[in-house]
């Protein structure tokens, strides 16, 4: 769809500067425009404050169509060369529903975000309301918006300070398929595979069952073991059963593995009886 011609409009504010009007006197935002005034690096991750943007106008219900135009723009690409690209044409509503969307650590988003708080107060409050009163309201309002977002940075940055003891025992323990073998635990924490297991078995964190099987290579019986967690561990193991191998007492054989929270309370564990085997077993349970 072709789009009227239009016109520039300058102001003091950079989203003033980059107003434009219709011949039939409505304005507009280009989206492009706005993307690098607000200072995106790239078009991709503002246009996915756009496609917010349009849920959020949805949900007012608002027609979306009505204030994100879908329009294109010729961009330079140096050497003479031009290149159309995709753009909107924004209303006032829709640029003020994109930047409330944009990202809220950026200085410049909240100054979009505080001018065109303003600009949709002016537009949208009854005309009792002028003059001082009006841009008293407006400011109000807009300074509530950025101490709202400062809000939201604070508990972004809150929930970063809680994550991060959760990502250093990841970083450390966990494969990518988030299951360990009590091997890997073991030689994390300095210990033998088989000191490890008799250590859970004392904190009965585990326990061991034995049985025989005939061994083909060995052309005799064998003692075999399965490990299997308590109820009270099962978030630190997981049972992978093992197909491939002999029944274990009619049943089928399983691996024990050790999870990401597992992997950490034994490191816990270990940490507090000591890596000295004749002393582990002197300890409390974790």
């Amino acid at each position: 769809m072709s789009l009227p011609e239009v016109t520039g409009r300058g102001g003091t504010s950079p989203f003033d500067a980059i107003r434009q009007t219709r011949p039939d006197g409505t304005e507009f935002w280009s989206a492009r425009d706005l993307c690098q005034v607000v200072e995106y690096e790239t078009w991709r991750n503002f246009a996915a404050a756009i496609d917010r943007a349009k849920i959020a106008c949805e949900n007012s219900r608002s027609a979306a169509r009505d204030h994100f135009v879908g329009a294109s723009k010729m961009i330079d690409l140096g050497k003479g060369g031009r290149r159309e690209v995709e753009d909107f044409n924004l209303s006032r509503f829709g640029a003020y529903l994109t930047v409330m969307n944009g990202d809220p650590r950026k200085s410049t988003i909240a100054d979009a975000q505080a001018y065109f708080a303003i600009q949709t107060r002016v537009a949208e409050t009854k005309p009792a309301l002028t003059g001082a009163d009006l841009l008293a309201h407006a400011v109000l309002e807009a300074k509530a918006m950025i101490e709202e977002r400062d809000r939201t940075i604070a508990s972004q940055g809150e929930q970063i300070s809680q994550l991060t003891p959760k990502a250093a025992y990841v970083d450390e323990f966990v494969a990518d398929d988030d299951l360990l073998s009590v091997r890997t635990v073991a030689s994390t924490v300095g210990m033998q595979e088989g000191q490890l297991r008799d250590l859970l078995v004392s904190k009965k964190w585990i326990y061991r069952e034995t049985a025989t099987r005939w061994s083909q290579s060995q052309n005799r019986k064998i003692a075999v073991s399965r490990y299997s967690e308590y109820a009270d561990k099962k978030p630190y193991f997981r049972r992978v059963e093992q197909h491939d191998v002999p029944r274990f007492r009619g049943e089928v054989m399983h691996t024990l593995k050790v999870t990401p929270p597992g992997a950490a309370a034994i490191a816990r564990l270990v940490n507090r009886t000591g890596s000295n085997v004749i002393d582990l077993f002197d300890g409390g349970d974790a």
